[in-house]
This record gives C-alpha cells, structure tokens and sequence, in this order.
C-alpha cells in the first residue's frame, strides 16, 4: 500500500510539474568564411606601393543562438544572439553581431534590440549574386581610398560619415539602413505578396545625439507561368545631429526575377553624404545555375555623385561551387575603374585595379532541441 501510495503520488507531481514548466525550443547554427584575397591596384602610395605583398588572408565566423517558446495564447516569443570573430592575422575577440527578442502573433512581429533594420531584411541588390562579402565590405578599393572613406562608415553607421568627400557604397541596397543598432522594428504579415515594415532608432540622449533614423521597407512577391519574382522598396531618413540641423536620406529600390535557372536583378540606390552631396548607385546582374553545384554570376555597378564628378565602375564576375552538403567555394573577379573628380587629392587619387577572391564557406544548418 505504501509503495502504491509513493507512486501515485510521484506520478501526481511530475504531471504538476510537466504542467506548470515552460518547454523552449533552442537552436543553434554557425557558418565560417575564408578567403585569400589578391589585389592588383595602380596606386603607388602607403600601404598599396610597389613594394606591398597586395594579398591577405581573412576569416569570419558566426555562432547564432535562437531561444523560442510558444505561450498558451498562441505568441511566439524568443530572443537571439548572434556572436562574431573576424580576423586576418590573427582572430578578433568574441562580439555580439546581433543581440535582439521578438514577439510574434497574427498581427506580425516585433523585433526589440541590437538587430538589422526593415530596410535590410526587404531590400535587394544586384551584389547578393556574387560571392561573400564580393563588394560589399569592400567599398575602399572601389570609392575612394582613403582611412575614413564613405564605404566603411556611412555602411555600418548609417549616414555617420566623417568625409563627405568620398562615394557612399558600391552596392544599391539600402546604404543608410540601421546595422545591428538598437532598434525597434515591426513586421506586419504579409498580405496577398505584400510585406512591409517599419524600424525606428533613437540616437542618445546627448545634446549632439538628435540623429534618429525612421526606416520604411517593403517588398511584393509575384509569380507568372513559370517566372518568379520580388519587388523592393525601402527608405531611412536620419534628423541632423544637433537641434536645428538638416536630415539626410537614403533610399533604395530594386526588381528579382528568377525563370528556372536564370535569375537577374536590377536596383538603384540613393544616399545623401551630407544636405548637400548626395551618391547614387546602380547595379544589376543576372546568375546562372548550371546544376551540378555550379552557378555562375556577373554583376555590372556605377557609382556617381551628384556634385564633384566623383565616379565608380566595377565588374564582378563570379563562379559559385558546391563541394558538399554545407561546404560552398566562390571565385569572385572585380575589376574596377575610380575617378576621384574635384576630390582627389595625395591621399585619394584615381585608381584603376582588380580584385581575386577566393572564399570557401562552411554553414551548419540549426540543430534544435527543447529545454526545461
């Protein structure tokens, strides 16, 4: 009887405690780049003279962690954190690339932390045909080649450009997004095709912290006989940093189709240096898959200021190789074209060149299990 007594009641307990314990679902995914990069410029001052090895190794990794539970009301609620070694020499230290939670529900998605904005998670350019990281981390060899150059600030600060004088980027995506800055963003479901959504970041509380940046994004998805497709459109707009100063703006629109197995892609950028210089990038590219893991890709880019005759043009070629399950090899080929204009100068004269990459990527799709 005893021992009937202690069972039942050990059997009444767990289903008390099965009843009362929030389950949530982790997952966890990780990918790594390397890449040797060889560069080949007509520039002759330091670091770029005749006398420089012109090649380099890198690396990038990424371990991404999703916490996802689903409450009695039918939310979904979750958090992520994304963490990030990048080095050349040597691997960086650890740092957190994105760090945010969301709620999700019928009436959409809220993401609250340090995450991309809406224009990024809707925008397209022509850039994504090609390999990793192709143009886009690379924007000093292709506008301007100077320590504080447009590309390298106005694309990870959102309009925060130290030298008004150099191009912005060298890809037609939306240039002044919010890049994993503290946010909120909101994603309503989509409609019929229709996705839109809408990020907002307060810049700080200082007297000279009044650049709050309002982002808009939205794409449509359509599809006719056998030819897919998506629309894009996004905009950021970004107060001056002091009461009283000028807004700037960025804005981007772009056109994807696919058809079996060609796929091409058209977009066109704006984004305003300072009120008075604004740069503006087109690029398109078509990609075509050739099966058995290969895919090839061409993009053509030109980049022009509105004042100062400042330009860019750069062609990527690119083959795409899928060595197995998880493990991809690109070689990525830019020759590109530089005139400085009214701003060249010791430190930013024209510049003509190619770049070679060759990056191999490793990604591990997410491995989930449930915790108590």
């Amino acid at each position: 009887m005893r021992k009937l007594l202690l069972g039942t009641t050990a059997l009444a307990a767990a289903v008390t405690l099965s009843a009362n314990t929030v389950l949530a679902d982790v997952s966890i995914s990780g990918a790594m780049e390397w890449t040797y990069e060889s560069r080949d410029s007509g520039l002759t001052l330091t670091p770029y003279g005749s006398g420089a090895s012109n090649d380099d190794f890198s690396s990038d990794t990424n371990v991404k962690m999703t916490f996802t539970n689903k409450t009695d009301s039918g939310l979904t609620i979750g958090m992520v954190l994304d963490m990030e070694t990048i080095g050349d020499d040597a691997a960086s230290g650890v740092a957190a690339d994105e760090q945010y939670m969301f709620i999700k529900g019928g009436f959409g998605e809220i993401q609250l932390g340090m995450n991309d904005g809406a224009g990024d998670q809707l925008t397209r350019t022509a850039s994504d045909l090609t390999g990793p990281d192709a143009n886009s981390d690379n924007g000093g060899f292709y506008t301007g080649r100077n320590t504080n150059n447009a590309a390298s600030v106005a694309a990870n600060e959102g309009f925060t450009d130290t030298d008004a004088t150099r191009l912005a980027d060298d890809n037609a995506d939306l240039i002044g997004d919010i890049n994993d800055k503290n946010n909120i963003t909101y994603l309503m479901p989509a409609i019929g095709g229709l996705s839109l959504g809408v990020s907002y970041m307060d810049a700080g509380d200082a007297e000279s912290a009044n650049g709050d940046m309002t982002v808009f994004g939205a794409k449509y998805a359509f599809e006719s006989g056998a030819v897919t497709g998506t629309l894009h459109y996004a905009n950021a707009s970004k107060g001056g940093a002091s009461a009283g100063d000028g807004s700037t703006n960025s804005d981007s629109m772009a056109i994807d189709v696919t058809s079996g197995p060609f796929r091409a892609v058209f977009a066109q950028a704006n984004h305003d240096m300072s009120t008075a210089v604004t740069t503006e990038v087109t690029d398109y590219g078509v990609q075509y898959d050739l099966g058995n893991g290969i895919v090839l890709s061409a993009v053509g880019t030109q980049i022009e200021e509105n004042v100062g005759n400042e330009t860019s043009d750069i062609t990527t070629i690119g083959v795409k190789y899928n060595i197995a399950s998880g493990l991809d090899a690109y070689l990525t080929y830019a020759d590109y074209d530089y005139k400085a204009g009214d701003a060249a100068d010791a430190l930013n004269p024209d510049d003509d060149g190619s770049v070679t990459y060759i990056t191999i990527k490793f990604r591990k799709k997410k491995t989930t299990c449930r915790v108590i």
